[in-house]
């Protein structure tokens, strides 16, 4: 062994409540999205891939419930994103932590990671469904870059043109209809275009030591703090459509809707499997979710709604032979041997 070849590197690392939320990769990414203006560009900068600069994002953001990213979108420069005041304080922290190294010491080289473009990217809210078809994909030989962001931020880097597909689920409670409010009022770099999509099984999912049957009951006795749900997360699709459930029945009931009496309401997971299995582990009493996650976990059901989830790409992307490929999996007569698989689906 040559000794000589051996080298000491170090890295600053901060924590929060014992959680790491800032080290030298984290902090040059941030630096590069407050440089570039964009998740994607700093990523590319970095040799990180995309995905992991999203779920580095997404896990801060878990642990402190508070954005750290914020994008804009149109404008002159055509949108991107930009830090909040919390991803440059904690920047601020780094920068300090690392002038009190001792002078002698030189920070270890930054880890360029090698990664391959992949064929097509995707940003979607959760769906066991659309994660089955991500993987035939990825058998068909394309290289998917799969991102689990939810409805909201899906759309949104739809509209940055950092993504090609967007698949959301949003409803609109003024037009009591999925997804093409969102999708016309955002301010996208080129005209969007609807691919295909399905319908899935909504369903308040019940811990089966609940008894409870109908879903007035449950709803009254969740308004009045007397059974503990989980939420999903801010800017999900479900997180709006459960604001819309418990919003319309206390008006219609003349209940005061305080979501500080409802216990849980601030518990919120990102996705439909960790609801349903944080109820079956008796952690919380009931939480809205999908039906395939709710039997898969041997959950008590009361039924919601049939929600829409549609995949949007960009006009100038819709050629792009991984696009049609996946346009061709949402196709009814391709789709339905998955859905038939599946509890909690069907066809549009």
């Amino acid at each position: 062994m040559d000794i000589n070849k051996l080298v000491i590197k170090y890295n600053i690392v901060i924590e929060y409540n014992g959680v790491k939320v800032l080290d030298s990769e984290i902090a040059s990414l941030l630096k590069a999205i407050g440089k570039k203006g964009s998740i994607l560009a700093a990523a590319r900068s970095l040799g990180i891939p995309y995905s992991r600069a999203w779920e580095t994002i997404i896990r801060i953001e878990r642990v402190f419930g508070e954005p750290i990213i914020v994008t804009r979108r149109g404008g002159s420069g055509g949108g991107g994103a930009e830090l909040t005041e919390l991803a440059k304080k904690l920047l601020e922290i780094y920068t300090v932590a690392e002038k009190r190294m001792p002078i002698h010491l030189k920070p270890s080289t930054p880890v360029k990671y090698v990664s391959l473009e992949p064929s097509i990217r995707v940003a979607y809210s959760h769906d066991p469904l659309l994660e089955v078809l991500l993987g035939v994909m990825e058998k068909k030989g394309y290289n998917v870059e799969g991102l689990c962001l939810g409805s909201s931020r899906a759309l949104a880097t739809l509209a940055l043109g950092e993504t090609d597909i967007a698949c959301i689920h949003l409803f609109d409670p003024g037009t009591k209809t999925y997804n093409k409010s969102f999708v016309e009022k955002s301010v996208l770099l080129d005209k969007p275009l609807h691919i295909g999509g399905y319908r899935r099984e909504l369903v308040f999912a019940l811990n089966p030591s609940i008894e409870v049957n109908d879903l007035n009951t449950l709803l009254k006795m969740i308004l009045e703090g007397r059974i503990r749900i989980v939420n999903r997360n801010k800017g999900s699709g479900t997180r709006i459509y459960f604001d819309y459930v418990i919003e319309s029945f206390s008006k219609k009931h003349g209940i005061t809707l305080d979501k500080n009496r409802i216990r849980g309401y601030e518990t919120e997971l990102y996705t439909h499997l960790d609801v349903a299995k944080y109820i079956a582990s008796g952690k919380a009493d009931a939480g809205l979710t999908l039906k395939y996650a709710a039997q898969l976990y041997g959950l008590k059901q009361i039924h919601i709604t049939w929600e829409f989830y549609e995949c949007y790409t960009l006009k100038s992307r819709v050629d792009r032979e991984p696009i049609i490929e996946f346009k061709k999996l949402l196709k009814k007569e391709n789709i339905v041997k998955y859905i038939n698989n599946m509890p909690g689906y069907r066809l549009i």
